[in-house]
């Protein structure tokens, strides 16, 4: 059987969502079907711009591109538009038997659902956030308030129509079934226990410059938004202020990263925060976890992540660590 994925993210990348993904595409390869992975073109700080890479013996697709700014109706639609004339080809060139769209972001799901009717393929939805509620809720004006309710209610039609949905929580499958979604199931995140594991942590800390007393909270995933590292480095800072000098705080991802370095300085603490850059290699992260002694995630107050389990708790779970996260 010929499946694709399709991520609206350059792949492949440090994200949770292509780690997701990947593991996937790589089960249902070992069961003898036909597997590609569609993602957005790769660029800086990932890897180096390709039109076909394999991964695992899966080829990767870099057949779309996503603007940023998606918090801006404007730019959303921009961006349906652009995957919709990006996948529509794809999808009518390979002919799959399934597609299976991973959201957030949300924009390549009305073509591909279009497009899959016309091509007589199944559709699911792997519905990993509840980014249209994230999108009203933050939305600063009533014009783009209005955009994103409608954007919600097209996107529940959408659901309801499709022939399956995939939720990582119970809370998103409650709340996807008062949308009127019947046709969904669990398949929650999770971490590959053959690669998050526990390593020498002594030797990995000596490559990283870190002494083996030293206390090592570690973050890992996207920087800004609703992950709040000011906070932390703040939380940081009062530590050191009581005497504590041996808390060092790892961070591995990408965004807003310059902001919070910024902030070390200002405080004073920039010898206690490590920023390592975007981890792409699964290994290289699963080592950068498993030699520290707690992990955190720190979301900010806005309460739809009471709904929400992380694949970064799972990871640093099956890493041995336990978690700092807010609530």
């Amino acid at each position: 059987m010929k499946i694709l994925f399709v991520l609206a993210h350059p792949i492949p990348s440090p994200s949770a969502a292509w780690r997701r993904i990947s593991f996937f595409a790589k089960f249902f390869k070992k069961k003898g079907n036909k597997v590609f992975i569609s993602g957005c073109i790769n660029l800086p700080p990932y890897r180096s711009v390709t039109d076909i890479e394999k991964e695992n013996g899966v080829p990767l697709l870099k057949t779309t591109y996503t603007m940023p700014f998606w918090k801006n109706p404007l730019i959303s639609l921009l961006n349906t538009i652009i995957h919709f004339v990006c996948l529509a080809p794809l999808l009518l060139t390979l002919r799959p038997k399934v597609v299976i769209v991973s959201i957030p972001p949300i924009e390549p799901c009305i073509g591909l659902f279009l497009t899959s009717r016309l091509a007589r393929c199944k559709f699911i939805v792997d519905y990993r956030d509840e980014s249209e509620d994230y999108l009203i809720n933050i939305s600063k004006n009533k014009l783009s308030r209005i955009a994103f309710q409608f954007t919600k209610s097209l996107m529940s039609a959408l659901y309801r129509k499709s022939d399956l949905i995939t939720a990582v929580t119970p809370n998103f499958i409650h709340s996807l079934k008062s949308r009127g979604v019947t046709n969904v199931r669990l398949v929650p995140n999770g971490a590959d226990v053959t690669v998050f594991k526990r390593y020498d942590r002594n030797i990995i800390r000596r490559r990283l410059g870190l002494g083996d007393n030293d206390f090592i909270i570690v973050y890992s995933g996207g920087i800004g938004g609703y992950y709040r590292l000011d906070v932390v480095v703040k939380a940081v800072k009062k530590l050191v202020d009581k005497s504590l000098n041996d808390v060092r705080l790892l961070i591995a991802g990408d965004g807003e990263i310059s902001r919070i370095l910024s902030l070390a300085r200002k405080l004073g603490i920039s010898s206690h925060i490590k920023y390592l850059g975007s981890i792409n290699d699964k290994e290289e992260l699963a080592m950068l976890i498993a030699t520290s002694d707690a992990g955190i995630i720190p979301y900010d107050d806005n309460p739809l992540w009471k709904n929400s389990i992380p694949a970064k708790f799972y990871e640093y779970c099956s890493c041995g660590l336990p978690v700092i996260a807010t609530v």
